[in-house]
């Protein structure tokens, strides 16, 4: 876990407040049998918990293992059979326990300190905060259910539900059916699902035909129900491709007209931990679970469990005393025995580091393998898909396999910059396994010199000693690399069969499209829905490709793509302004109902992916929601510009719906009919730069919500803030005081050494990657922005002619809301757009601005919010949004209309296009 991925303190405000929530009960009446298993529960949890963050909760579960560990050392059936409890247990995870639990007691105890310390907020931001919050509070749950947030439910939350009988419940018992009839949950609305009739694609109305007869009746009436909970034998996550996730996705995206009041629940430990804790609600306690592979391979079974009342072992050994040596002889040669016990030391580091890195690569050549599979059975839904929906009938059904359509072609394209992420890290793997393997070649031969030196019988039999571990290690790599050598085979081959059923699909899509041979309207309405994806910004008859470069913000709005005349200008001060238009009613098409506030998709209306992408990373700005959903944007409207206020009032009636927490998605046709009417690129269904939207949307943002300050007298101001001022020519925004920062450009003259100053603003900064780069950081390309670059033919106004100037920039003023561009797309040689797939290294949290910036003290670190990504290439791409919520403390996936939960392990990734940091404290 790193820390990134932290998530906010919440238990207590100091270790002390932790200690006190890891007693354990009286464990004197708990079978030895049992405890192992609450053992197993407890460390598992743990690690759960500590892999997503929460430093606090898997604190407090390590050392609630570590109580229930020391009670079985003592315990009498324990200590007759320690090798089968050990084995149960697992032998290295007591000490791993005590690692990670120690590790985290000491990030907790910095974490409280700093906690107490933390300094106020951006004053720049503190008078946004301070107005009326956003009702984002959930309503109060039934008493007992987890929150609306959480996917899983724990037996001991379940059990008093039934008990109480207060709430209409309905379990579902996704085991195979075989199963179901040796032994359930004793309660009338638990009803069979057989795993054997659950597939990919299927509908519940079809899944309910094939459900027993029994099933059926209490199936049918789903949608009265107020909590349904799913369940297999053991599963404490919803894994996509098993079981549970597919039982949750027919439900919630395959029931046509059904809206269920929350989503449903998984069965924290499944159906074995229920029969565990409550045997007498089941209809047989004695049923046997199946048994669960165990993987012991790198357990050491020669070693004894340990014995937890003896004390530590010292930290520091004593340093280990080496023998006088021995004076050589006249004409001897002179051997160093006392750098032997070193050498060898080395050389077993490295043969560890060699292993190390073999373990990464065949984790690597597993996910590989795993990822390839993922895409094959993708592939095979979506071809079932789509014929189910060439073949149905019924608009409402069409619709919705449209949708699902569309999730699997994003889905494909996200499989494939998983498995290449994969193959880079390989390689980066491998380099450095030649290179361990480089150096322990030169140490062996010089350890075998030394060694040979003498005719001891002693050294000669250290010597067949290293040569024989050094035989060792060489067998274990060769079993190592076959190892890897037969996961790639397996996945090359899985590969060949993926590219034979996609040259298969295409060819049925071209003999299906020759048939229907449909007429495209270059002028069809542009609220009409589409299922297309990203075409080649090459192709766009707007010429939108800026991503290259921002446009300058200053230069107006963008009215249109052609250069206009200019025109007089007119002092229309005195002119009253026009009345503002009456609010106009708006028609969202909303479908389903939505897990919690901020987590409603946008619907996909044609190549709109770039802009619901954008919209997104938008609506997770929680100091730009609170402004827009507290109606305080109101006092700010600007109806005397172009857009006369329009584009902001869109932009809030979406925020105001995205937030209200009603609906699964909805659609944002009005406020994409309203961006047509300013630029007409916008108005048709090829798809565009998501960074050249996000520009020109923050260009009329701010213009819309303009207001005037009171001008600052000049005199005593910098030439940063003085340029500045002349910028804004005091007139400001929300917008502007967010998002918008300042650059130094310094041109020096390399014969005189005269030197231009210039200062210009930004809403993003646009880096270049290192060049031939396939992974760097993100410190690697900041550098890079601001090295100073040589530009031939400057007109030196000193030496009155053309000379070579160095110039350099420098970030003068850094905005609250960071936004950094990576420039991905680029024109090759033979000018045609292509695009870099360059791995980008990224803090998620405590980015520190300092050394990349001029003159900014005390500045706050930023933290990652949201990351608009590109999958594809620029003939066919999609965009998606990464999102951390302000309210979960959770980072969801928004794709479209569909909106998920993820890992922060998957927020960095080479699809990353544009990071959106903020310094606010608030986002």
């Amino acid at each position: 876990m790193t820390e990134g991925r932290r998530i906010q303190l919440h238990l207590g405000k100091c270790i002390e407040d932790l200690d006190k929530l890891h007693n354990v009960p009286d464990l004197k009446t708990k079978r030895t049998q049992m405890l192992c298993k609450t053992a197993l529960k407890l460390f598992e949890k743990a690690e759960q918990d500590r892999e997503r963050g929460d430093e606090e909760n898997s604190y407090v579960y390590y050392m609630k293992y570590l109580r229930v560990i020391a009670f079985l050392s003592s315990d009498k059936d324990y200590l007759k059979d320690k090798s089968y409890y050990n084995n149960m247990l697992g032998i290295k995870n007591p000490n791993k326990a005590i690692d990670a639990a120690e590790k985290l007691k000491k990030s907790l105890i910095e974490r409280y300190a700093m906690q107490r310390q933390e300094k106020r907020p951006d004053p720049v931001i503190e008078e946004i905060t301070k107005q009326e919050a956003v009702t984002i509070a959930e309503p109060a749950p039934n008493a007992g259910l987890p929150s609306i947030d959480e996917v899983t439910i724990k037996c001991e939350q379940l059990y008093p539900i039934l008990k109480a009988g207060k709430l209409k419940v309905m379990i579902l018992d996704c085991r195979p059916g075989k199963d179901y009839i040796d032994s359930h949950i004793n309660y009338p609305g638990c009803i069979s699902v057989p795993e054997e009739s659950i597939s990919p694609g299927q509908s519940a109305n079809v899944l309910e035909q094939n459900l027993p007869a029994a099933s059926q009746l209490v199936f049918a009436e789903r949608a009265a129900m107020e909590l349904i909970v799913i369940l297999d034998w053991s599963s404490t996550s919803i894994i996509p491709g098993k079981t549970l996730f597919l039982i949750k996705t027919i439900l919630l995206k395959w029931d046509v007209n059904v809206q269920y009041s929350r989503p449903p629940l998984a069965l924290y430990g499944g159906y074995e931990d229920w029969m565990l804790k409550y045997p007498a609600l089941t209809t047989n306690p004695q049923a046997v679970p199946p048994s669960q592979q165990e993987l012991l391979e790198d357990m050491l079974s020669d070693i004894d469990y340990p014995t937890w009342t003896e004390p530590p072992a010292t930290p520091l050994q004593p340093p280990v005393s080496m023998p006088p040596q021995r004076a050589g002889k006249p004409g001897e040669p002179v051997v160093d025995r006392s750098s032997k016990a070193a050498a060898v030391q080395v050389y077993e580091e490295r043969a560890r580091g060699m292993q190390r890195i073999l373990e990464q690569q065949e984790r690597i050549a597993d996910t590989s393998l795993t990822l390839q599979l993922q895409r094959i059975e993708a592939e095979q839904d979506w071809e079932r898909v789509r014929l189910q929906r060439e073949a149905e009938q019924r608009d409402e059904l069409r619709v919705m396999y449209q949708l699902r359509e569309q999730e699997i072609i994003s889905q494909l394209m996200q499989l494939e910059n998983k498995q290449y992420d994969m193959e880079q890290e390989n390689q980066q793997l491998r380099d450095q396994l030649e290179e361990y393997q480089r150096r322990d070649r030169e140490e062996a031969e010089r350890i075998s010199d030394d060694l040979t030196a003498t005719h001891s019988e002693s050294e000669e039999v250290e010597r067949q000693r290293l040569i024989a571990e050094k035989a060792m290690t060489a067998r274990e790599v060769a079993a190592s690399r076959a190892r890897i050598a037969a996961v790639t085979s397996q996945r090359d081959q899985l590969d060949r069969r993926r590219e034979l059923m996609e040259a298969e699909r295409k060819r049925k899509l071209a003999e299906a499209r020759d048939k229907r041979k449909p007429q495209f309207d270059k002028n069809r309405n542009v609220d009409e829905d589409g299922d297309t994806y990203m075409s080649s910004p090459v192709d766009s008859p707007t010429g939108l490709v800026r991503s290259l470069s921002s446009p300058n913000i200053a230069n107006g709005s963008g009215n249109s793509d052609e250069e206009e005349p200019q025109v007089p200008t007119f002092d229309r001060s005195t002119k009253p302004r026009p009345p503002a238009p009456p609010e106009r009613v708006h028609d969202f098409e909303p479908y389903g109902t939505a897990p919690g506030r901020g987590l409603t998709g946008l619907k996909n209306l044609g190549n709109t992916c770039y802009m619901n992408s954008i919209l997104q990373c938008l609506n997770n700005t929680a100091v730009l929601v609170q402004y827009f959903c507290t109606g305080q944007y109101l006092e700010h409207i600007n109806r005397s510009n172009s857009t006369r206020g329009a584009i902001a009032e869109e932009v809030a009636a979406l925020i105001r719906v995205l937030w209200g927490g009603h609906y699964r998605f909805i659609s944002a046709k009005d406020f994409r009919k309203e961006l047509g009417k300013h630029q007409r690129a916008f108005r048709g269904c090829e798809q565009q730069d998501s960074h050249e939207f996000l520009t020109i949307l923050m260009d009329w943002l701010h213009l819309d919500l303009q207001f005037t300050i009171k001008p600052q007298p000049k005199e005593n101001m910098g030439p940063a803030e003085r340029a500045w001022h002349e910028y804004t020519k005091a007139k400001e925004s929300l917008i502007l005081r967010l998002f918008y920062g300042q650059i130094k450009s310094t041109v020096r003259c390399t014969v005189c050494g005269k030197t231009s100053v210039t200062y210009d603003s930004f809403s993003s900064l646009s880096l270049e990657l290192p060049a031939n780069a396939a992974r760097c950081t993100l410190s690697d390309c900041l550098r890079l922005y601001l090295t100073g670059e040589t530009i031939p033919g400057w007109n030196c106004p000193t030496c009155k002619e053309k000379r070579d100037a160095v110039k350099k920039l420098d970030i003068s003023r850094l905005p609250p809301v960071l936004v950094i561009h990576f420039k991905r797309f680029y024109l090759d040689r033979q000018d045609v757009f292509s695009k870099k797939m360059t791995y980008i290294d990224f803090p998620l949290a405590e980015l520190d601005m300092r050394p990349f910036s001029l003159h900014v003290p005390s500045n706050r670190p930023y933290s990652l919010y949201a990351v608009s990504n590109h999958y594809g290439s620029t003939q066919s791409g999609h965009y998606t949004a990464a999102c951390k919520s302000s309210v979960y403390g959770k980072w969801y996936k928004y794709d479209d209309h569909a909106v998920a939960e993820m890992p922060p392990s998957e927020v960095k990734s080479s699809a990353a296009y544009i990071l959106f940091y903020s310094a606010c404290g608030s986002v």
